[in-house]
């Protein structure tokens, strides 16, 4: 006799917006992110480009105005999302209003990535009937053990 088979899969959400979830200067929408971007910066920024899967020692080697590793990473997320904008337009954001782009950015992470659904299938082994048996010289008489 085997076992049940659980598959569990992460699917995200289909929220149909091409627009961030929350505006350039909504710092105040998620005060966690917002208490870390005032206090500790790089840490804001490492913790983000690990949420969106990349290596989070990019933020150790970046350098320059306006950041090159936070405008890909906000260029990243709009192409990821489906987000309309520029590269222009984060240009701008990010030459100007630095830590309010990367706080956009991280509440955008946090928010798409709490949109999961999970999905649990429990997959059940087919009941395999008892095999019987006839007798010889007995048609149609059943033999079980």
């Amino acid at each position: 006799m085997s076992a049940a088979v659980t598959v569990i899969q992460q699917q995200p959400l289909m929220s149909g917006s091409n627009v961030w979830s929350t505006g350039l200067c909504d710092i105040f929408d998620d005060m966690e992110i917002f208490c870390c971007a005032v206090w500790c910066y790089p840490c804001l920024f490492c913790r983000t480009l690990k949420e969106f899967d990349e290596n989070n020692c990019l933020c150790c080697i970046d350098g320059g105005a306006p950041s090159p590793v936070h405008l890909a990473l906000r260029y990243g997320v709009r192409k990821q999302y489906g987000i309309q904008g520029t590269l222009c337009s984060d240009w701008c954001k990010v030459l100007f209003c630095n830590e309010c782009s990367m706080c956009q950015v991280a509440r955008e992470i946090k928010r798409r990535k709490g949109q999961q659904a999970t999905i649990v299938v429990n997959v059940q082994p087919a009941a395999v009937p008892m095999q019987s048996t006839a007798y010889p010289g007995h048609p149609g008489a059943q033999h079980t053990h």
